[in-house]
């Protein structure tokens, strides 16, 4: 057994044993700590309405907003769901502009498009990156010319080539779908070999898709062969579910292949139950009352799964915000999950931010030696509607106290 499963098992049990000495149920609350059941509020005095218990790994985030104004880049461009691919460069999505090589609605706006992110921002120079459009409105502002259009969700690096989930206008829906506004009506797979400048459409379609968790660059340092792949169920916004697939099965029909399997709970040890091929079998892994729309990727330096949520009680996107989101940690995909923070105002966006939420990405390439700085990139309406940074210090309890 690897040293990081040895490592996530000692923190899992510490955990464990700590509830049990709070609260005097050894046997009742050595299963409590590792339910994906929300805890009542009152157990979290740090942040209100949080819908797990403090972390006492991970003590506290700083966030930083001060390099978001300076560094804004692509405006009129959103989502930007990112992965660290095998060049060490990040591709990301954006939607609805013109990336980094345009510049909103007026020059070279696809519905969507692909960048290529060199370098990285630090701390003594947040501007240390630069993007490339690779995929949209070619030759004036991109390398290849966009063919289909809609919006990415998530996406993964896997031995080479990019994965992402997408709803998609292709010709098939209209004669114009490079340029067609919002998601489409096709919700699949889409994969590029030769790093976003062509993408192949997968045959199916599938209203589950969810958001890949993202390990590191090409996805190296992963814990098995598996690609593990975060979803919700229709019509539920609370509970978020999670499936495996081997990783040379991922252009697979879900609907119609074994290959996928879905996590039916964990024991008290913190070890999945078992993976089922049945869908209905699945337990959720993470639930928030108010709404839960997950992205979780690895930090290897500190040994430590993060998922960023967003909340919206209202659960419309007039509800919507950009600053209602959470951070959470655990030590294995699956949890047990625990509040770094919790925001119904997050960064002080102002109004300007209400009305949608499109995602905070925080890519693994963007992480720190030590693992307690990241750099995460955030889009919502009006002047956030574009490529925002901002920096998150985390600080992590003396060894003693883990």
């Amino acid at each position: 057994m690897s040293s990081r499963l040895l490592a996530g098992e000692r923190l899992c049990r510490e955990v464990q044993y700590t509830v049990r000495a709070t609260f005097a149920l050894s046997l009742l609350l050595g299963l409590a700590a590792c339910s994906t059941e929300p805890r009542n509020s009152l157990d979290n005095l740090t942040f209100h309405g949080a819908p797990y218990p403090q972390s006492r790994y991970i003590t506290a985030v700083t966030w930083d907003f001060s390099a978001m104004v300076n560094q804004r880049k692509a405006h009129g461009s959103d989502l930007w769901p990112c992965t660290w691919a095998a060049d060490g460069n990040l591709y990301c999505a954006w939607g609805d502009g013109g990336g980094f090589d345009g510049d909103s609605e007026n020059f070279g706006r696809t519905s969507l498009g692909f960048a290529r992110i060199e370098g990285m921002p630090t701390t003594a120079e947040p501007g240390g990156f630069a993007g490339k459009n690779v995929w949209g409105a070619a030759p004036e502002y991109a390398e290849h010319q966009a063919t289909f259009g809609g919006k990415v969700e998530s996406m993964i690096s896997v031995n080479g080539t990019l994965y992402a989930y997408a709803r998609l206008w292709t010709e098939r829906d209209t004669s114009d779908p490079v340029h067609r506004n919002e998601a489409g009506p096709l919700p699949t797979l889409i994969w590029s070999q030769d790093l976003g400048s062509h993408w192949q459409i997968a045959l199916w379609e599938n209203t589950q898709l969810g958001s890949f968790l993202n390990f590191g660059q090409d996805n190296a340092g992963a814990l098995d062969s598996f690609v593990y792949i975060y979803y919700k169920r229709l019509n539920d916004n609370s509970r978020v579910y999670l499936k495996r697939v081997p990783k040379t099965m991922l252009t697979a029909d879900p609907a119609t292949s074994d290959a996928y399997e879905y996590l039916t709970g964990v024991n008290w040890r913190c070890r999945p139950r078992s993976w089922s091929k049945r869908e209905g079998d699945a337990r959720a892994i993470f639930s928030d009352p108010r709404g839960a729309e997950v992205e979780v990727v690895y930090d290897a330096p500190l040994r430590r799964f993060l998922l960023v949520a967003a909340h919206n009680p209202g659960g419309t996107e007039a509800t919507a915000s950009a600053g209602q989101v959470g951070l959470f940690e655990a030590p294995h995909p699956w949890g047990p999950w625990a509040t770094i923070g919790y925001y119904d105002n997050w960064g002080d966006l102002g109004p300007e931010s209400h009305g949608d939420y499109l995602g905070v990405t925080l890519p693994t390439k963007w992480i720190s030696e030590d693992g307690l700085t990241l750099w995460g990139i955030f889009s919502s309406l009006g002047q956030y509607d574009s490529f925002n940074i901002v920096k998150a210090t985390l600080a992590v309890a003396p060894r003693a106290a883990r």
